[in-house]
């Protein structure tokens, strides 16, 4: 299975994953007069802290499908993690969460990982915004852990810019040790063709 938070339209947008499973095909069930099976795809959605409690479990469709690339006629509006998602988990690989993961979390203790885990926490951005029920299952010093995050992320720019800075000057460095060293084999090659002697060319035949 696969997990990821969707970066959808919804205030608290939900974890998904999916699932392949044998239903049974009754037409063909009937049809053949012995139990038929099919494999049918299913997308399972999951709000943020609820202790892994479904929302809403639906069947892969290419309605579905198409609802997460385009909206709806309701006026849902498109869905694109949704389909990241799917179409990782149909070539297999892992698709990671939509913010910063708890797992990788700077500073986080494992005992303070566990409590977010258990909590159904996967994301800095959602323990920041939990509710009281959220709070109330991260227990005691629950407060304090959602604080913890949200002074993250509103360092979080500047923690980005200095990166940038510190990226764009280790680029610069490397650029000057360059020029340097191509000048020095520059020098050097002048120097090296300046001490050679000149060549003496054939005297020139007189005229008879």
């Amino acid at each position: 299975m696969i997990e990821i938070r969707p970066g959808d339209n919804e205030e608290r947008p939900c974890y998904i994953e999916f699932e392949l499973r044998a239903d049974e095909d009754r037409n063909a069930t009937i049809e053949a007069g012995m139990p038929v099976f099919k494999d049918v795809e299913y997308a399972k959605l999951t709000p943020a802290g609820s202790q892994g409690t479904l929302v809403s479990e639906k069947v892969v469709t290419d309605q579905l499908l198409n609802e997460w690339r385009h909206g709806d006629r309701r006026g849902s509006r498109p869905i694109p993690y949704y389909i990241q998602a799917y179409e990782a988990w149909k070539q297999g690989l892992e698709v990671p969460v939509n913010g910063s993961s708890v797992k990788h979390w700077p500073g986080v203790t494992p005992a303070q990982l566990r409590t977010c885990q258990e909590a159904g926490i996967q994301t800095v951005e959602d323990l920041a915004l939990s509710n009281a029920d959220t709070i109330r299952r991260l227990g005691m010093g629950g407060l304090a852990l959602v604080k913890k995050a949200k002074i993250y992320l509103e360092n979080a720019g500047t923690n980005k810019a200095a990166e940038q800075i510190s990226a764009l000057e280790l680029k610069i460095e490397a650029m000057e040790t360059l020029i340097k060293t191509q000048s020095e084999q520059i020098t050097e090659l002048q120097n090296d063709l300046e001490s050679r002697p000149a060549k003496r060319g054939r005297p020139r035949k007189e005229a008879a």
